[in-house]
């Protein structure tokens, strides 16, 4: 394993659990939220859970920050300490966040470590999913520039989904991109949205109900997994477990043998899409040889 490579993410990426904890050269920006008075670190000083109880309670929308360039370099520094002096950035979509400007801006102003930032034109697991293929492709041993040239690959192949049960967040976080038509029509639709090519919300499919919505989401994921093409594939919930397992079981059924990453969306996404939501990603993309 090339072990001088690190992994700097931000914490929206919602990179699954057991990848964050098997690999030590991975470190997490987090997001920041306010929640009336309070500030909170995503991820760090309040849990899923507990945001949406109080996303629930609050009398005002929760607010949503980037991190500063001084924290991204902090999370830098942490990895230089540690051995690594070649690190990747993978950050949500530049088309919907400026998390990824501010981590280009702390990679210009490193010194003694060579970074390089990758905008994956995805949120949540989306961009999560980019994050342990890079680090399968570090754990083959490949070179920097090998593992840069793959993920940059990946993300063009790769795809996300998500259901929400109303569009109420997104349309009062101003985060609504290409999802803002349906707006009018919002009680009797139940959609499905992706990432356009430029990372922008786009209404990919849309339902009468959930069970149909859902049942659309996961044919468009299982369309991305051909026999023969590397794929990892995952799925996400937002204060929805029963939702994940359901999908994750037809995944099993249609998927046999093929391992299921899950994870819950961070709170700095769950500002924009409430409870409820299911996600789904495909990272599509081989280790290089």
């Amino acid at each position: 394993m090339n072990s001088r490579i690190g992994l700097l993410v931000d914490s929206a990426a919602d990179v699954p659990l057991e990848v964050l904890t098997a690999n030590d050269n991975i470190e997490v920006v987090p997001l920041t939220l306010m929640i009336g008075d309070v500030q909170y670190l995503d991820r760090e000083t309040i849990t899923p859970s507990v945001f949406y109880e109080k996303q629930a309670a609050s009398d005002s929308m929760p607010q949503t920050a980037s991190p500063s360039i001084g924290e991204v370099q902090q999370r830098i520094e942490r990895l230089k300490q540690r051995g690594y002096d070649k690190i990747i950035g993978i950050t949500i979509s530049s088309g919907l966040s400026v998390t990824n400007t501010v981590f280009n801006h702390a990679a210009t102003v490193s010194q003694d470590a060579t970074v390089t930032i990758i905008d994956t034109k995805s949120i949540g697991i989306g961009a999560g999913l980019q994050a342990a293929f890079a680090e399968k492709c570090i754990r083959a041993g490949l070179d920097y520039d090998t593992v840069v040239k793959a993920v940059e690959d990946s993300v063009t192949q790769s795809h996300v989904y998500f259901y929400i049960p109303t569009l109420k967040y997104l349309r009062a976080g101003g985060r609504i991109g290409r999802v803002a038509g349906l707006v009018g029509t919002m009680l009797s639709i139940r959609p499905v949205i992706s990432c356009d090519e430029q990372g922008i919300y786009y209404p990919v499919a849309k339902a009468r109900t959930e069970n149909k919505a859902v049942a659309k989401m996961i044919a468009l994921a299982l369309s991305h997994c051909e026999s023969g093409t590397p794929f990892q594939i995952a799925v996400t919930q937002g204060a929805n477990p029963e939702l994940l397992n359901q999908v994750v079981h037809t995944l099993e059924t249609k998927l046999p043998g093929q391992p299921i990453l899950t994870g819950d969306v961070s709170p700095a996404l769950g500002v924009h899409t409430g409870p409820g939501l299911v996600g789904m990603a495909v990272q599509v993309g081989a280790l290089p040889h």
